[in-house]
């Protein structure tokens, strides 16, 4: 019998918002429950003062630590398969690295997102818009290290990506990572499929970022954030009828061992629990 674990990763100092650690909690508690999955959380201390930039990464030496508690975690535990509850999109890093790991070339991603993740500290100072870049050895330099069993560019397959920067452009062109902008255009279940026969992976990880969701439907986002009207890129453009068809279409073709839900920002639960703290009937 296959062991599945799930991790509970609060963390937030990839994405710089304190929000992305109350997502996680939300996420734990909206995902099914399984008694056969044990659930971990990892521990990820809170920091009262604005994170400073090192090396051009804001809160590198903390985010570091972060991945390297998840991955001492992950190995003591030895799972065959892992559902990550973030968090921001950074919390992908260790799973990834492990699962790549334990199937070699059998494993590709699918990576569920409005942008690709292959930043680096020369063009953004967010870590969660690096991990991608760090589980092909670049990106990051300092994470990067710590990615034991790199990918390749012809393991990844992005569904939802909306427009890249002109910097990411460049980068995405650098790594030899093939996209293409789905705007009025999606890949659809069956060409997902048959990038999968094609590849040969019979196993699979899925990072599902929730920023890939059309804001105009779900609205617990990045850009969906109260009194703010503009942003530095792209949001998303699926339903949830098309990550639902997504899903599926992927697990009829391969088993999914990984699983990322990463980047909710519920906005309105934040607001009405620092309102309670207003409420004497509480204390």
């Amino acid at each position: 019998m296959s062991k599945t674990i799930r991790l509970k990763i609060p963390q937030w100092q990839g994405g710089n918002n304190p929000t992305y650690s109350l997502g996680s909690e939300l996420l734990s508690w909206l995902a099914p429950k399984n008694d056969n999955q044990k659930e971990i959380t990892v521990p990820i201390p809170s920091y009262d003062k604005p994170l400073a930039q090192e090396n051009g990464v804001t809160g590198q030496s903390i985010v570091l630590e972060n991945v390297r508690s998840t991955a001492e975690i992950i190995n003591q535990e030895q799972p065959d398969k892992i559902i990550t509850l973030g968090g921001d999109c950074l919390v992908s890093q260790a799973p990834f690295d492990y699962l790549h790991g334990q199937y070699g070339d059998r494993l590709g991603i699918i990576w569920i997102d409005a942008h690709p993740d292959i930043s680096t500290p020369d063009v953004f100072m967010n870590e969660h818009a690096m991990v991608l870049g760090n589980l092909l050895g670049q990106g990051d330099p300092v994470l990067a290290q710590q990615v034991q069993h790199p990918f390749t560019a012809q393991s990844v397959l992005y569904v939802g990506v909306q427009e890249p920067t002109a910097d990411e452009k460049i980068l995405l062109e650098e790594l030899s990572l093939e996209y293409k902008v789905q705007t009025d255009y999606r890949i659809s279940p069956e060409e997902i499929q048959e990038w999968l026969k094609c590849q040969q992976f019979d196993k699979v990880v899925v990072h599902f970022d929730l920023d890939v969701l059309d804001p105009n439907e779900f609205r617990s986002l990045y850009f969906s954030e109260p009194g703010r009207a503009s942003f530095p890129s792209e949001a998303g453009k699926m339903t949830l009828t098309e990550v639902k068809d997504t899903m599926t279409a992927i697990a009829e073709q391969s088993e999914i061992v990984g699983l990322t839900i990463a980047e909710l920002l519920p906005w309105d639960v934040k607001n009405l629990q620092k309102l309670f703290q207003d409420f004497s009937i509480f204390f």
